[in-house]
């Protein structure tokens, strides 16, 4: 896999390096040049799967980047010409696309995508990710003809508590086995009313949208699942949820998303941007059926000896980002975005994301996460496992219910 960077402000993909490297793509196989002229060398010479290219670029390291028309130009040699490589794909990225003129028509006329750069969130990288994942999955000698489509895939953000409270329902799992070099799995499956449903699971590198955006891509890729879900733990909105409970989140957003803009008297603001995105329409009608299932929920807290928290199953607008909360305050700000908003986290709209631009045929997406806390600085003890434990407990219960009616 190998990537090139044409771009004269080199410092901005320090943070999109580490993010590959975690995912195993390494700093040699992505060459980083300051001008259009630099890549029409890099270009005549080698082969490259994608192409980022800054669309205010200059034709050479010395000149200022003053017009697009140096990296359109290099767009239609790119496309017209023969003589340069042809990149398997080609992003356009700006720090201001309200800025780029012409330039972003011109991409898309080509079906090409332009994305902004932003030094406030990391919706950007999560794009260039996605966009790297879907080549590396025509790439990477484990996507193969003999690995089976599976029925059920489950992403984790964290090995413990999150899979291994999933490892834990009596789904005949398997010891982890690796579909890459990065990727390992747990293969499992389950019978309901004489048929046997496949699942396989597995964790994120580290926490946060990016690593789970690609981490699903990869899985949806190798298996080609039905369904596509994630379990664990999140912050709950005091006011509307309760320690232990489960939320469905319906949509998922990066509350982070969004510009951070100046007036003409200096005041600063952040104009914000959701892009939300729901979970699957026919698995909450099923879950809505579960959550009425008052029964389940008491005896799960039984089997845990924890009837101090009998969990209820909550549905509704869950935000992602990229921070740790814990102050307390950060999660009112948020509620301005959303009046509804039921739970805070930093894994679910990535996952939501990678499944709502996955190809033919597409799998069913939803989330299911326990709360844990209300981003803020009081911890119960034991409260992490416990919520894990009711989230992957409640996946259990909606196959025990439903697996004929959603993963047929």
């Amino acid at each position: 896999m190998k990537v090139l960077i044409a771009d004269d402000q080199s410092r901005r993909y320090q943070r999109l390096f580490k993010e590959l490297a975690s995912i195993g793509l390494e700093r040699e196989d992505i060459s980083l040049v300051p001008s259009a002229s630099d890549a029409r060398n890099e270009l005549e010479s080698k082969e490259y799967d994608l192409l980022i290219l800054d669309i205010l670029l200059p034709n050479y390291p010395e000149d200022d980047p003053d017009s697009n028309q140096h990296s359109l130009d290099l767009l239609f040699d790119i496309q017209e010409g023969d003589e340069l490589n042809k990149p398997k794909m080609i992003l356009g990225i700006t720090g201001d696309i309200d800025s780029t003129g012409n330039a972003s028509e011109k991409f898309n006329e080509s079906t090409w995508n332009v994305i902004e750069y932003s030094d406030s969130d990391d919706s950007w990288i999560t794009q260039i990710c996605n966009c790297i994942a879907y080549l590396t999955s025509s790439l990477d000698p484990s996507d193969k003809p003999g690995e089976k489509s599976v029925d059920l895939v489950i992403v984790c953000a964290l090995q413990k508590p999150e899979l291994s409270e999933v490892l834990k329902l009596p789904w005949n799992w398997s010891e982890p086995r690796p579909i890459s070099d990065t990727i390992f799995v747990h293969d499992g499956y389950f019978d309901i009313d004489g048929k046997q449903y496949t699942v396989a699971a597995t964790f994120a590198p580290r926490m946060g949208m990016v690593s789970t955006a690609l981490r699903t891509a990869a899985m949806i890729n190798t298996f080609k699942p039905k369904v596509v879900t994630m379990c664990g733990i999140c912050a709950g909105v005091k006011e509307k949820v309760k320690m232990g409970d489960v939320l469905l989140a319906d949509p998922a957003w990066d509350f982070q998303s969004g510009k951070r803009v100046i007036d003409q008297s200096d005041n600063k603001s952040f104009s914000i941007a959701p892009h939300q995105i729901p979970c699957d329409p026919v698995i909450r009608s099923h879950l809505e059926q579960i959550k009425a299932d008052q029964d389940s929920f008491i005896k799960m807290a039984q089997d845990a000896d924890r009837t101090d928290l009998i969990p209820e199953l909550q549905i509704g607008p869950v935000a992602s980002g990229s921070a740790v909360l814990a102050d307390g305050e950060v999660i009112n700000e948020i509620k301005s975005q959303q009046r509804d908003l039921i739970g805070v986290e930093m894994e679910v709209y990535g996952l939501y994301s990678s499944a709502s631009v996955a190809g033919e045929p597409r799998p069913k997406v939803f989330a299911l996460k326990s709360v844990c806390d209300f981003a803020d600085p009081d911890k119960a003890d034991g409260i992490q496992k416990y919520a894990a434990y009711t989230s992957a407990r409640t996946l259990e219960l909606l196959m025990q219910k439903y697996a004929s009616r959603i993963l047929n």
